[in-house]
């Protein structure tokens, strides 16, 4: 982490801004003969439409927002490419079998080889790194921890136990087990990791009744409780918490497993999202769906008490499996530590919510702000020569769609 002087940034980045916190929300549905995606009015009259728009908004996000990838498979024989939001495509300079995984906070994708390697491609310089081999192949698309820059794949292997590896590709870094799923390729309901790299949870359903495990990454040890069934998981990162995504009722879970009580909602085949930077809930699911139809609706609710916050509104029509995305600044990052050595100062923090980069907001009083310094997409930042004093620090992180809100505040004492 390079070292940088304690100095006054003006203009840099254009993100030292006012702090914007608004939701955008959009909705999908329709059959296939007449699908449509729209933007709603998250806010103030929810549910309103604010028109169509492209799909594309509900695919994986690249390096804060700025692009979104359009194809993810067979991209040996028509090659896949990510597009920003004005709709140019950028090619992927690599030749590869498929997209397995996006970084959403640098522009780069991870892909598979036909060889079963992995590699990260950055889309805008073309640079390729290597993360590794995996022998028997990859089994499906990988998950990326992008607080702690890792990338997690299962790898396809003789037995029921599938190995998960983990590399952030950083040069000298070599690929190790992070951990086990107990389960098959086929029982593999749905996993993911958290953001930060340590948790690993996997639904498993090979059994009667069904099984959430969490795994440590770092110790390898396991948690596990009964379900009637895990259909899919989510992470609420304003929260740090885990949600079961429902039917009718969801179940909601600490970090560590702890279960924190359910919703239920009014209707079936929900799928939901969580703002990062408000905390809200966002759901939708049709209602009497019956041969593939039914009237689709879309709620908010409080993502801490999970009470609703808007009516249910009918929105476009009916038909097919709904979907909802929220686009919106990063939340306040997490877990900011100040280490102080000498007139060196090192700040470490949580990404929370896709931050691409970050801005310093540092004074001599509580709440004061006398400077600002911009830097990287990492959580983390290191000063030198520090001049003696008492300072209070905030970090607010930015992507493409604002300026998220500032951490708690931490007090640097430089002797």
């Amino acid at each position: 982490m390079a070292s940088v002087r304690w100095l006054l940034v003006v203009g840099a980045l254009a993100l030292s801004g006012a702090a914007s916190a608004q939701d955008r929300l959009f909705v999908s549905g329709g059959v296939a003969q007449s699908p449509y995606t729209e933007e709603i009015d998250a806010i103030a009259a929810f549910g309103g439409t604010r028109g169509p728009i492209s799909p594309l908004v509900h695919q994986p996000l690249i390096g804060g927002g700025r692009y979104a990838v359009a194809a993810t498979d067979h991209c040996e024989s028509v090659a896949c490419v990510v597009v920003d939001w004005q709709g140019v495509a950028q090619p992927v300079p690599h030749r590869f079998h498929s997209i397995v995984a996006t970084d959403p906070v640098r522009p780069r994708v991870f892909v598979q080889t036909a060889s079963g390697a992995v590699d990260a491609v950055d889309i805008e310089t073309g640079t390729m790194t290597a993360m590794f081999t995996a022998s028997a192949g990859v089994s499906g698309p990988c998950r990326y921890a992008f607080s702690a820059a890792r990338l997690f794949c299962i790898e396809s292997g003789t037995g029921p136990a599938l190995r998960v590896l983990s590399t952030s590709g950083e040069p000298g870094e070599a690929p190790y087990v992070a951990g086990t799923v107990g389960a098959s390729a086929s029982g593999l309901r749905a996993w993911l990791v958290t953001p930060d790299g340590s948790r690993l949870f996997v639904g498993e359903s090979g059994a009667a009744p069904a099984q959430l495990v969490l795994t440590y990454v770092a110790t390898g040890q396991r948690v596990a409780v009964d379900l009637p069934v895990v259909s899919e998981l989510a992470w609420d990162d304003f929260n740090a918490r885990l949600l079961v995504v429902p039917t009718r009722v969801g179940h909601v879970f600490s970090e560590d497993l702890a279960a924190l009580g359910s919703a239920s909602f009014p209707y079936t085949f929900t799928a939901l999202a969580v703002s990062p930077a408000t905390g809200r809930l966002y759901t939708r699911g049709l209602l009497a769906q019956s041969a593939g139809f039914g009237d689709a609706f879309t709620t908010a609710f409080d993502s801490g008490s999970y009470a609703p916050l808007t009516p249910t509104v009918h929105t476009m029509g009916f038909g097919g499996a709904p979907r909802v995305t929220v686009l919106s600044p990063p939340g306040a990052p997490r877990g900011v530590v100040a280490m102080v050595q000498g007139r060196d100062v090192a700040l470490r923090w949580t990404n929370v919510g896709f931050a691409s980069a970050f801005l310093v907001d540092i004074g001599t009083t509580p709440g004061q702000t006398l400077l600002t310094v911009p830097v990287s997409w990492r959580s983390g930042a290191a000063f030198g020569a520090v001049p003696a004093g008492i300072y209070y620090v905030r970090i607010r992180g930015a992507n493409a769609f604002g300026t998220g809100r500032a951490s708690s505040e931490v007090r640097v004492v430089v002797p």
